[in-house]
C-alpha cells in the first residue's frame, strides 16, 4: 500500500533509514524530508518501474504468501485504506500492507525448498493473534542473507509495535520468478532501538538539529556551511589526531607498495596461466590473472561523405593489470 503515514514523524518506511540501515537514505535525509513536509513541500514520489509493479502486485504477493503458510487469504484485512495506524504512546506510524488474525496457534517450520524461513534459532515458530504482513517486490536476485534490514524486517517490527502484535511476515517476490516468506517474532532489543530512535527524532525535530555525524558523508551534511577564513584554532586532541592521520597515511602508502611488489612476483610465477593454486600452512589459495576481451569494431565513417574517420578495430584480448587472490575453503 502507498505511504499513508505523516512525513513529519517516523514511520514503518523511514525508521530503518533513521537507524542507519538503509543504503538509499540517511538519518539526515529523513529529518530533511520531515522538515520539508512541515514547510508544505510535496512528498517526492518514487517514479520507478519496480515500485509501481510492487504496488500493483501487492495483493497477489500477500495472497500467495499467506497460502504458502497454509493460511486462508480471505482472512487478510488491514487497519485502514485511508489512514495510518499510530503507536499508543509514541509519534510512530505504520501503513500496513495487510493483517491476518489467527485464532488458534499455528506452527510454521523453516522449509527452504518452499521459500519459508523462520527467523529464530529453533527453525519453527508458533504464531497466533494478529500477524503483520509486509509485501515486497524487488528485481534484485535473492541472496543468502535476505531480506536486508531496510527491506522489511525493521518495517514489520514497527508494525508489530504499533498494532501490539507478536508476529509478522515479510513476503518478497523476486522479479516474478520466486517468492519467499520470512517469519519474525517481536524482538525486544529492536523495539527498544526503535523507541529510542523515535524520541531522538522528535527531539531533533523540535530543536531543529541533527544527530552527531557517524561517517564522512553525514559530517559533510552536518557542517555544510563552510567558512573559508579565518582558520579554526583546534585543541591538543586535534593535533594528536592529525599526527595519527599522517602516520596511517604513510603506512597505507607503504603497504600498497608492498602489495604491488607481491602482485608482480605472483604475475611472474603465473606466467601465461590465467589461474594457479597454492598452499601454505594448511591453507589453500587461488590466484587469478584474467584477460579482457575486446569486441571488433567496424571503421567509423562520415554519414554524408563516407570518409573514414576511424580505422576498424579487429578486436583482441589483453591481460589485466591486477590479479585476484582468494582463499579456498
Amino acid at each position: 500500500m502507498g505511504k499513508l503515514s505523516p512525513d513529519n514523524h517516523l514511520s514503518g518506511s523511514t525508521t530503518a533509514a533513521y537507524l542507519g540501515h538503509s543504503p538509499f537514505m540517511s538519518a539526515y535525509e529523513v529529518l530533511d524530508r520531515a522538515r520539508a513536509s512541515l514547510r508544505g513541500e510535496p512528498r517526492e514520489e518514487l517514479d520507478a518501474v519496480p515500485v509501481h509493479v510492487g504496488n500493483e502486485l501487492e495483493g497477489f504477493i500477500l495472497e500467495h504468501g499467506v497460502k504458502m503458510l497454509g493460511l486462508d487469504p480471505h482472512e487478510i484485512g488491514t487497519h485502514s485504506r485511508v489512514t495510518a495506524a499510530k503507536h499508543k504512546d509514541l509519534e510512530l506510524y505504520y501503513t500496513d500492507d495487510g493483517i491476518i488474525h489467527v485464532d488458534e496457534p499455528v506452527t510454521i517450520e523453516t522449509n527452504e525448498a518452499k521459500g519459508i524461513f523462520v527467523m529464530n534459532d529453533r527453525g519453527w515458530m508458533e504464531i497466533e493473534g494478529n500477524i503483520i504482513l509486509e509485501a515486497k517486490f524487488t528485481t534484485t536476485p535473492r541472496k543468502p542473507n535476505d531480506p536486508p534490514l531496510y527491506r522489511g524486517p525493521i518495517q514489520v517490527q514497527v508494525g508489530m509495535m504499533v498494532h501490539e502484535a507478536r508476529y509478522g511476515v515479510v513476503f518478497t517476490c523476486y522479479g516474478g520468478r520466486e517468492m519467499t516468506a520470512h517469519i519474525f517474532e517481536h524482538h525486544p532489543q529492536t523495539w527498544a532501538a526503535i523507541r529510542a530512535a523515535v524520541k531522538d527524532f522528535e527531539k531533533h525535530m523540535a530543536d531543529d538539529t541533527y544527530p552527531e555525524p557517524s561517517d564522512a558523508g553525514q559530517a559533510a551534511q552536518y557542517f555544510a556551511d563552510a567558512e573559508i577564513e579565518p582558520p579554526a584554532v583546534l585543541d591538543d586532541e586535534a593535533g594528536d589526531l592529525a599526527m595519527e592521520y599522517l602516520t596511517l597515511d604513510e603506512r597505507i602508502k607503504s603497504a600498497q607498495k608492498v602489495k604491488e611488489d607481491i602482485q608482480l612476483r605472483l604475475m611472474v610465477k603465473l606466467g601465461n596461466a590465467t589461474a594457479g593454486e597454492a598452499a601454505r600452512s594448511g591453507r589453500q589459495f587461488k590466484v587469478t590473472w584474467p584477460t579482457r576481451t575486446y569486441k571488433p569494431k567496424p571503421a567509423e565513417r562520415c554519414p554524408k561523405c563516407m570518409h573514414k574517420l576511424k580505422e576498424a578495430y579487429p578486436g583482441g584480448t589483453s591481460r589485466q593489470k591486477t590479479i585476484s587472490v582468494k582463499e579456498v575453503f
